[in-house]
């Protein structure tokens, strides 16, 4: 049961929020923000269950500088390449969330994991499972639904899913909802049922165009709130699993955590357009969009390597390799590394100092 009042004021907000952000942001510069936004959904997913790496730390798995050759440095470059492939099949108008999907993205999420984790990624559970306080490691929190029922409950969430899309019986934002409590109260996996869930609602929200073309992340505003965000699952779930629940509490919060997160995105564009700008007549002009959207993706994320660039140019590896040189002749940025190891990256003190003794490219 959900209150249909608090609903639709809560879909309106995000609704007018979203398309302020598209008139936001400047035409071209979307790559910025959908590798941001992955990045940020990738990275935060994993630091709500726990995973110690900060923004930085995992920037240098999630960018291949490195090899990831930990648990935290695999679980951050699984979840990447989960969203990579959910955003692929978002794409596709004829993917169809059911059972088979759900269980690969599970099964990637996992992947390489230690064996307590991943020896059954991608399956369903067979054994028991309770949820367990973390101060304590022993208060008993939520008791999942017994693994015999989870085939037949898995079934059921799938063909609700698609029938809540197919008729409309909720907005989509709130089928995100309903979807990520939904897979989290079944807990239908030994490991990684919160991020297969993330990953699941975000995904619909790929799907029905409600993420402002990928460029959204709501998986921070949860790290940031998690306790609210554990509160909305307990006190939606109860101690013990039940076929119906008041689902109330937790799409509040998801809606919530919605609207925070669109919001602190138009406060980003509106700052991403200042900075352009100033950027543009900082370096009088001299570069082309895409070479003015690398700049930027350099200074406020990380170096590129020519593959990188083009992905997020949407150009050719001899045109990305062709704008990076020029970018060096002209003085803007530095090469460093050799083979498939080179990164370019922002000159120090391009930029850094006030307009009156800012150092000027070439």
């Amino acid at each position: 049961m959900i209150q249909a009042e608090k609903e639709d004021e809560a879909v309106g907000f995000l609704s007018h929020r979203l398309y302020v952000i598209k008139t936001l942001v400047p035409s071209g510069y979307e790559p910025y923000f959908r590798e941001r936004a992955r990045y940020l959904s990738a990275h935060t997913s994993a630091r709500v269950e726990g995973n110690p790496l900060n923004e930085a730390e995992a920037l240098v798995i999630l960018s291949g500088d490195a090899e990831p050759d930990g648990p935290a440095e695999i679980e951050v470059s699984n979840l990447q390449a989960a969203y990579e492939l959910m955003e692929q099949l978002a794409e596709d108008a004829s993917a169809r969330i059911d059972q088979g999907l759900i269980r690969a993205m599970n099964s990637v999420i996992l992947k390489d994991l230690p064996p307590t984790q991943s020896r059954r990624r991608g399956q369903y559970r067979l054994g028991p499972s309770l949820i367990v306080d973390s101060s304590d490691r022993r208060t008993i929190r939520y008791r999942p639904p017994q693994p015999a029922w989870i085939p037949d409950l898995m079934a059921g969430l799938v063909d609700s899913i698609q029938d809540w899309l197919k008729h409309n019986t909720h907005p989509p934002p709130v089928v995100a909802a309903l979807a990520h409590f939904g897979l989290v109260s079944i807990h239908p996996f030994e490991d990684g049922n919160g991020r297969t869930a993330r990953l699941l609602a975000d995904m619909i929200l790929r799907q029905t165009d409600w993420c402002a073309d990928g460029m959204l992340s709501v998986n921070q505003v949860i790290f940031n709130e998690r306790d609210s965000y554990y509160e909305g699952l307990r006190e939606a779930q109860g101690l013990d699993f039940k076929l119906s629940v008041d689902v109330t509490p937790f799409v509040r919060f998801h809606m919530t955590a919605l609207g925070k997160a669109a919001a602190a995105l138009e406060d980003q564009a509106v700052a991403f357009s200042q900075r352009l700008d100033h950027l543009r007549s900082a370096s009088s002009h001299a570069l082309n969009e895409r070479q003015t959207l690398a700049l930027m993706y350099m200074i406020d994320v990380r170096p590129l390597s020519t593959s990188m660039y083009a992905r997020l140019t949407d150009s050719s590896q001899s045109s990305a390799y062709a704008d990076l040189v020029g970018m060096v002749n002209q003085g803007f940025v530095v090469r460093r590394g050799k083979g498939r190891n080179t990164r370019y990256a922002i000159r120090e003190g391009l930029f850094s100092t006030d307009d009156d003794s800012r150092e000027k490219p070439r």
